[in-house]
């Protein structure tokens, strides 16, 4: 009797999670049309964020957010991660302006390249040099099309 009840439970629960399962495979046409719907949205907006990456406003806030809180990425130069607090936050969002025009770009807020260029001589050209493209295999070129450490990212 005990075994007759044990193997009655083992095929009521088979059965129970067979029609469970395939009720999740029974999909509609409109679930299929609203999955691809999904698929065409992830995929619009991880254009436009490698689009956002590669703007100048993302750009500005990069060195703002590497200018403010340092940089960890291991990028490879010898002397090491760059440490947070060269420049206070007002005058790294004027730097980080300035630094947007050595790539040749025009930066939101051009009315911030000039105070920008003497923070920046006074703050990073020391080891970014005054032209922006670094020391060799110690400071990185601030004046590449893509930054290294956005590139990487």
């Amino acid at each position: 009797m005990k075994q007759n009840l044990i193997l009655i439970f083992i095929i009521l629960f088979a059965t129970v999670a067979f029609f469970i399962n395939r009720s999740r495979l029974n999909t509609t046409h409109s679930d299929l049309h609203y999955i691809d719907h999904k698929k065409e949205q992830l995929h619009q907006n991880s254009k436009e964020k490698i689009e956002d990456i590669h703007s100048v406003k993302y750009l500005e806030s990069y060195i703002e957010d590497v200018i403010n809180n340092g940089s960890s990425q291991k990028l490879g130069f010898a002397y090491g991660d760059m440490q947070a607090g060269f420049a206070d936050k007002d005058a790294a969002k004027k730097i980080a302006a300035y630094v947007v025009t050595l790539s040749g770009k025009q930066p939101t807020h051009p009315e911030w390249v000039k105070e920008g260029h003497t923070f920046y001589i006074s703050n990073c050209g020391g080891c970014h040099g005054e032209d922006g493209k670094g020391i060799h295999g110690t400071f990185p070129d601030l004046t590449r099309e893509t930054l290294l450490g956005i590139e990487r990212r």
